[in-house]
């Protein structure tokens, strides 16, 4: 299986990369793709660190996100987003490479740096459901 690592500078690439060398061997993982190698479907799986860890928040890499995330849907291409540290991020590429059976675990990300307006508008309809509920009108 071949899988292309895609993520800006310090949201922890190539940390990635090497954790899963190390622990999947039998996988080809490259962590700087050409763009023509991801157009023609070279890779069979397209990961993206995401921008969660200690220190990856500037603005710069919030727009290189962005910008990195909008090419790879312009060009129709399906991608996952690995977050967590250390050992959990290794085990969450883990799960979207070889997706175990049965529900996803829940994202105990924080949701401040999601931003994710339909994860928004879920949230935030479940809470006034809720509330509803607790409090009827007469």
């Amino acid at each position: 299986m071949r899988i292309a690592i895609l993520g800006v500078p310090g949201s922890g690439k190539t940390c990635l990369v090497q954790e899963l060398r190390l622990h999947l061997p039998h996988l080809q993982v490259s962590d700087n793709p050409l763009p023509a190698e991801l157009a023609t479907g070279h890779f069979d799986l397209i990961l993206l660190t995401g921008l969660d860890l200690p220190g990856c928040n500037s603005d710069m890499q919030r727009h290189a996100d962005t910008e990195l995330r909008a090419s790879l849907q312009q060009a129709g291409l399906t991608y996952g987003v690995v977050y967590g540290q250390g050992a959990q991020r290794l085990h969450q590429a883990q799960r979207l490479i070889a997706p175990e059976d049965g529900p996803p675990p829940r994202w105990t990300g924080v949701c401040e740096k999601c931003a994710d307006p339909d994860c928004e508008y879920r949230l935030f309809t479940a809470l006034k459901r809720l509330r509803a509920a607790e409090h009827p009108l007469s």
